[in-house]
């Protein structure tokens, strides 16, 4: 089987699913097919997820799909 169409990129909150559904048990390859993604794509969430649960932990916006990364400037 082949995805097609364009690229799904997956919630804070389902990054999150993904991991507990991996820790219950299932393999990569059913977690993909639930969550409509690549395998590879699951595989690289469960490689990030010190990460993901850090960002998740401390209550950031679930509905991201994207970590935004910036630096705080103390202008004087």
């Amino acid at each position: 089987m082949t995805m097609s169409g364009k690229r799904k990129f997956l919630t804070l909150e389902e990054r999150v699913k993904c991991l507990k559904l991996f820790e219950s048990g299932k393999s990569s390859r059913v977690i993909a097919s639930e969550l409509c993604v690549g395998r590879t794509q699951v595989q690289s969430v469960l490689k990030r997820k010190r990460e993901i649960m850090e960002e998740h932990e401390s209550n950031a916006n679930v509905s991201l799909k994207r970590c935004i990364l910036y630096e705080v400037v103390e202008l004087k």
